[in-house]
């Protein structure tokens, strides 16, 4: 569990370095192109697994949570549609970060727009929970199921410390991961405007 929350506080470290960069080049102008490609490099993957671990996180609850408890069972479609919705946006995404590393700097403000509608997505529909999980989480997962849902290798830790450093070598000043705000919720944790 420790290791979801620290992950998950250093995505959401660089989607807020990702944030301020995006508003200091979109008004100061400058070379965004390495920030901008380390962002992609790290949110992509990043944001990927982290719908991957929530899916699971629901796909070990529903079948342990009674068919009584109706509120649960709709948090955990609410959930489900949530990530959905986010899997939607980080193909958007993803596909306007191809096309901007096709066309180099004459497609930086078609990437602009795309970076600042997937981060509307990540903060305001993934980031708004609207019922906690966390009374089924404390209760009816395991120290496996954690290890099941978080699915960390060394090979994992390696490559996230390595894309962080390039967001954090590349991010202009101010807006360096480490610099930023984070307190992530738990999965399945109650309101929470940062947690993505």
């Amino acid at each position: 569990m420790e290791l979801l929350r620290w992950e998950r506080r250093r995505k959401m470290q660089v989607r807020e370095s990702f944030s301020a960069g995006l508003a200091h080049f979109r008004s100061a102008g400058g070379d965004a192109e390495a920030f901008y490609h380390a962002c992609i490099d790290y949110l992509v993957p990043g944001q990927q697994r982290l719908i991957d671990q929530d899916r699971r996180l629901v796909d070990l609850l529903a079948p342990r949570v009674p068919a009584a408890q109706q509120a649960d069972h709709q948090a955990m479609q609410a959930l489900r549609g949530r990530l959905d919705l986010g899997a939607k946006s980080l193909k958007e995404f993803e596909a306007a970060a191809g096309q901007y590393r096709r066309a180099g700097r004459t497609g930086r403000a078609d990437f602009e727009a795309a970076a600042a509608r997937f981060l509307d997505v990540l903060v305001n529909v993934l980031g708004a929970r609207s019922h906690s999980l966390r009374h089924l989480t404390s209760t009816l997962l395991s120290d496996e199921d954690w290890q099941h849902i978080v699915d960390s290798t060394p090979a994992f830790t390696a490559a996230e410390a390595a894309a962080f450093a390039a967001v954090t070598a590349a991010a202009p000043a101010g807006a360096a991961p480490e610099d930023m705000a984070a307190q992530p919720g738990a999965p399945g944790a109650g309101p929470q405007r940062h947690a993505t």
